[in-house]
């Protein structure tokens, strides 16, 4: 199988580097760095020159009875792709997976070879980005298992947990998280993930075993709150005074790109960790009564 995929890919290649338009081609996908199946295809990026008449796009091309995906991108908004997406998100370790198979421009390859360099503040940032996406998920597993003692419906809830949770394990020891980030958990840390995963998919749900994920889940993240929410408590702490909710939501959206910190914040201030209080505000700007807004406040600043 793998050598039908590769002869088509040789054949896609071979035709691809006679056009002019073509700077470079980058193989992602399975047949880059993982197992090719029958219902495979072929993912390639290619750069093209930078020109008006050349634009972003994307191309379905047939290869030897081969379904090949063709990601068209130019040279400047490569770059920007290179550059600009946050190491260890989806766009960086789908490229840094992949394998540069030519280029007819040097500082393509540049750019490519730089793909591997993951920073202290882009980890910081996928941190929080996953702790957040898991917060959702097991405040309602919490809650079924609390409200309604569903164990089936309980246990749905933590599985999407698993995985956000999983790319907390693979990026916290600057490893390259891939689409398949729960079986790359499942052998850094078999205990957790055995717990939250493979046990809650392979056994009879039981009170005892759905209560043991739930909690193994939430200390977790817990244990953890302090580095993987660290961006909102020094956020909080050099305010020096309390923000209000959407204060913090602005700061965070045009800084650094990421929304809904609120839910962060209580999460924090459930733990003991920064302090709620409330701001006077306004619904539109036209309202002519004032409400009161949820608002956060570092607690060392507040003694």
């Amino acid at each position: 199988m793998e050598a039908q995929f590769t002869a088509a890919l040789d054949a896609v290649i071979a035709q691809v580097k006679r056009d002019r338009s073509i700077l470079a081609a980058i193989l992602c996908g399975s047949l880059s760095h993982d197992t090719v199946w029958a219902l495979s295809d072929i993912d390639l990026v290619l750069v093209t020159i930078d020109d008006s008449k050349v634009p972003a796009g994307d191309k379905s091309l047939y290869a030897d009875g081969v379904n090949v995906h063709a990601l068209l991108v130019p040279r400047a908004e490569f770059r920007k792709m290179a550059e600009g997406s946050a190491r260890n998100s989806f766009a960086h370790s789908f490229l840094t997976k992949g394998r540069l198979l030519y280029a007819h421009d040097p500082t393509i390859v540049e750019i490519f070879q730089a793909l591997a360099g993951i920073g202290d503040r882009d980890t910081q940032l996928q941190l929080l980005r996953s702790a957040m996406q898991a917060l959702p998920s097991l405040y309602k597993a919490r809650k079924w298992f609390v409200t309604r003692g569903d164990l089936d419906y309980t246990a749905l809830w933590i599985l999407y947990a698993a995985t956000p949770l999983a790319r907390i394990e693979v990026v916290g020891r600057r490893l390259l998280a891939d689409r398949e980030v729960i079986p790359q958990a499942l052998a850094l840390n078999p205990a957790l993930f055995s717990t939250i995963y493979t046990g809650l998919l392979n056994s009879r749900k039981t009170t005892r075993s759905v209560q043991t994920a739930l909690e193994a889940a939430e200390d977790y993240l817990r244990r953890q709150a302090a580095d993987l929410f660290a961006p909102v408590l020094d956020y909080l702490r050099d305010a020096g005074e309390a923000r209000a909710a959407g204060e913090i939501e602005a700061h965070f959206n045009r800084t650094v790109n990421v929304s809904s910190v609120t839910i962060a914040c209580e999460y924090l201030a459930d733990q003991g960790l920064v302090g709620k209080a409330s701001i006077q505000a306004r619904l539109t700007k036209k309202s002519n009564i004032d409400v009161e807004e949820l608002a956060f406040f570092d607690l060392g600043s507040a003694q």
